[in-house]
């Protein structure tokens, strides 16, 4: 909403505009950026390093099994107490201690702007055959750059965006921006009844043996969920349920490929898990053959400097984007030798990982839907493929350690961001710098923020995710890995097999048969953080199935503003509860709106 209104108001005070291509620009950046703060990259990450040592006990294995095979470099050290003082707030009369978090955040910084690196290269890579060969959709960026465009009339002026000030627009922006507006009431008054905003608050168990269904409506999902394919809607939410019926059917029978129910992931099953991740790599794998033409262009590009091969339209050209991303990968794996993975392993995780995060990419381009997660991380493909009976405690500590970072998510945000680019007219080379200028600035401001407000005020005072309880779970899946060593699991394989060969025959299928209503997607992503948006994805399937089948393509347009009115309703009604617990509530807040 502010990209697309800025102009507007900028003239309405007499001073010149932003160009298109700096607004552009601007939402890219936003895009990339929005990636690190709280729940993102920096919480997660400084959590790790700190709790290693805070939360040690006795009990939980962490003093004698962790604490000896952490990397120096990779942590601060805790000779007086530093990472004591980041949980509790420093003693009265000591400064913060900086230096010991100088090296230690150095090198992580180096991992981060490596994969940084190689998202952006494999995405200057892959945006033609994306965006001008298959034509994805982009359903998420789509509707900002349609606001963007909306903004300036036939001449070129500055004007409020039409799609912003009709009847409907402000019906959807009342609906999700009133139910906000309810609960801040709650604030101040706590026998307000309150309406619950996490997903979590509406589980719903239909029989014994079934894995819970969610039935929290998130209005966010609506919004955008109205641009996204029928198909595809339907694909979720006809896949979650014969998921759902597969695990079953499987408890009833007995038959069990490992714990059923992890706390906090997806449901757990691996029988299901891995049904999904075998889909992704065939989806990739597929994905990859198609674009095979394509893909000996951008090889002929940089080898030979084919000149009918055109590149001047992207990020960089093809030659340094194929360049960067081979000595990206070069220097992350001899980042993760020096922490102490062996070879063998970091030749299994690099190309899992690099797989993984391409899928999640495309699925957010050609999908938009909101909230996607991996099903398992490359690092527990790693353990089930080649096993851990090998594996030394420090091999299992320095694996997970330098894979627990996603250092390699701005994939999906580049994707949104490249798209975005098509925009701009003229040169878009100097949008890596700026990209990298961004993520640089973001990453300073929130270590920085981080660190200052956790020796300030105590980082367990917090309550949020990354400290509380990330890295507890990270560790102690470290802990579980050493005392209990895995042969390679076979059941695994195969039934990781078994996903990659139905996917498989559904996208075959989906190519050959007319009016096929199944998406391979959906049988991807099923069991994924988008489970919680179930019954969100299924309503808007109802409300979009009859919108076409009234009133055909022309009534689905002409509702375009009350769905964009929800998305904007509950970010405005977001950021007024940021502000009321800013000015009322510091150091305490409320929950208003997490990852669903």
């Amino acid at each position: 909403m502010l990209i697309a209104t800025t102009n507007f108001l900028l003239r309405q005070r007499g001073l010149p505009g932003l160009a298109p291509a700096e607004l552009f620009t601007i939402l890219i950046m936003g895009l990339v950026a929005g990636m690190i703060p709280a729940r993102g990259l920096t919480g997660t990450w400084l959590g790790l390093m700190a709790a290693p040592y805070y939360l040690a006990t006795p009990e939980n294995g962490w003093i004698d099994l962790v604490q000896p095979n952490l990397s120096p470099w990779l942590f601060p050290k805790n000779d007086h107490g530093e990472t004591k003082w980041l949980y509790e707030g420093l003693p009265t009369g000591v400064s913060l201690p900086w230096q010991a978090w100088v090296m230690p955040v150095f090198w992580w910084l180096t991992l981060i702007i490596a994969g940084f690196i190689v998202c952006v290269s494999t995405v200057v890579i892959l945006r033609k055959q994306w965006v001008e060969y298959e034509r994805l959709d982009y359903p998420l960026v789509t509707r900002i750059l349609d606001l963007v465009d909306d903004s300036e009339d036939q001449s070129g002026s500055p004007r409020w965006p039409r799609l912003l000030s009709g009847r409907l627009f402000w019906i959807g922006f009342s609906v999700s921006f009133g139910i906000i507006v309810w609960n801040i009431v709650g604030y101040f008054d706590t026998q307000w009844p309150t309406i619950r905003l996490s997903p979590l608050g509406g589980r719903f168990y239909p029989c014994r043996l079934c894995p819970w269904i969610i039935t929290h409506i998130n209005p966010y999902t609506i919004g955008f969920g109205f641009f996204v394919k029928q198909e595809i809607l339907f694909s979720i939410w006809f896949f979650h349920l014969l998921f759902i019926a597969q695990v079953v059917i499987l408890r009833r029978m007995g038959l069990q490929l490992g714990a059923k129910d992890v706390p906090g992931r997806n449901w757990g099953d691996p029988v299901v898990k891995w049904q999904s991740l075998g889909a992704l790599f065939a989806f990739v794998i597929w994905g990859l053959w198609t674009a095979r033409r394509h893909l000996g262009a951008v090889l002929r590009k940089t080898l030979t400097g084919d000149p009918s091969v055109e590149d001047r339209n992207e990020m960089m050209p093809y030659r340094t984007a194929v360049t960067s991303l081979v000595l990206s990968v070069i220097f992350i794996a001899m980042w993760m030798s020096q922490a102490g993975v062996p070879l063998a392993m970091i030749a299994f995780i690099l190309p899992t990982a690099i797989i993984l995060y391409i899928a999640l990419a495309r699925f957010v381009c050609e999908s938009g839907t909101l909230y996607l997660s991996l099903p398992a991380s490359p690092l527990e493909v790693g353990y089930q493929m080649v096993g851990t009976t090998t594996l030394s405690a420090q091999t299992v500590v320095a694996a997970s350690t330098a894979t627990t970072l996603p250092w390699m998510f701005f994939m999906p945000a580049l994707s949104q961001g490249a798209k975005a680019a098509d925009r701009i007219r003229g040169t878009k080379r100097t949008i890596f710098w700026a990209l990298l200028a961004g993520l640089l600035v973001a990453l300073l401001v929130n270590i920085l923020l981080v660190l200052k407000t956790g020796y300030a005020q105590g980082a367990f005072n917090f309550s949020e995710f990354p400290f509380t309880r990330y890295a507890p779970r990270r560790i102690g899946e470290m802990v579980t890995t050493i005392k209990n060593p895995q042969l390679p699991s076979l059941p695994h394989l195969f039934v990781f097999l078994l996903g990659a060969a139905v996917m498989i025959a559904l996208t075959v299928v989906r190519y050959h048969m007319t009016g096929w209503t199944l998406h391979p997607i959906g049988y991807a992503i099923s069991t994924t953080n988008i489970r919680l948006q179930f019954m969100s994805l299924f309503l808007v399937w109802i409300a979009k199935s009859l919108i076409t089948r009234i009133g055909g393509v022309q009534l689905y347009r002409r509702l375009y503003p009350l769905f964009i009115g929800l998305i904007l309703g509950r970010t405005a009604g977001t950021f007024l509860s940021f502000i009321i617990d800013l000015i009322w509530f510091p150091g305490s807040g409320h929950h208003v709106h997490g990852w669903a």
